[in-house]
């Protein structure tokens, strides 16, 4: 797997070179505040992986740390999976999660918008809950193959007794959260299962699964 990515990696960044020698731009995200130019080309998260490579690799160009295991892209092996780090020795069951959706989504008036994760958390304790964290997984449903993401959560709160709906999208808004925009997610033709846990520290964590149907790219996120 370690020799696997870092051929990808020369691929990748072989490729950067010739578009650079062709005239060719990369498109730059303007959400990191940690960007660097280097001779390959835009670098927006300071990883040591030019922006144009990293759509080769599927590692997210906004985020040093793409499956979120502590280990920066260029020198993680498989970063795109990581292990799932969340361990609870809490059982109290202080909230739920339901309405796992994939796709056809809608805004909060109704409106289509394009397919990502969301779902609702329901907190059924009667004291508000915060440090949220999840793993989430993308599973191909023909060949196999997995990546795994761990993120946390910050500024989520449910209140008690609150009902909210989260989303995993890039736009930036409340409770809504970033995803890598090269994930199988939104670049593996066929089915896909997701399988999420949700955290929130010193409570028993909740799992859920949702699948996501065959078919084209996304063409990006929300």
């Amino acid at each position: 797997m370690f020799k696997k990515n870092i051929t990808l990696l020369y691929i990748a960044l072989f490729a950067a070179l010739l578009l650079a020698a062709c005239g060719g731009t990369a498109t730059t995200p303007t959400t990191s505040n940690t960007s660097s130019t280097a001779a390959d080309g835009p670098d927006s998260d300071g990883d040591g992986i030019p922006d144009a490579a990293e759509p080769v690799l599927g590692t997210d160009p906004n985020n040093a740390d793409t499956d979120g295991d502590g280990q920066n892209d260029l020198a993680d092996p498989n970063p795109m999976m990581a292990d799932n780090p969340i361990q609870e020795s809490g059982t109290a069951v202080t909230f739920t999660i339901s309405g796992l959706q994939v796709e056809n989504n809608v805004d909060a008036d109704g409106a289509d918008v394009p397919d990502h994760l969301e779902f609702k958390v329901t907190n059924t304790s009667t004291a508000d809950l915060t440090n949220f964290d999840i793993y989430t997984t993308i599973t191909d449903q023909t060949t196999g193959d997995v990546q795994g993401y761990y993120q946390t959560l910050p500024g989520l709160t449910v209140k008690a007794g609150e009902t909210k709906t989260i989303h995993f999208d890039n736009t930036g808004q409340p409770d809504h959260f970033n995803v890598n925009p090269n994930s199988a997610f939104y670049t593996d033709q066929n089915g896909l299962t997701l399988n999420v846990t949700l955290h929130a520290a010193g409570y028993a964590p909740h799992t859920g699964s949702v699948d996501k149907d065959p078919g084209g790219a996304e063409g990006g996120v929300e």
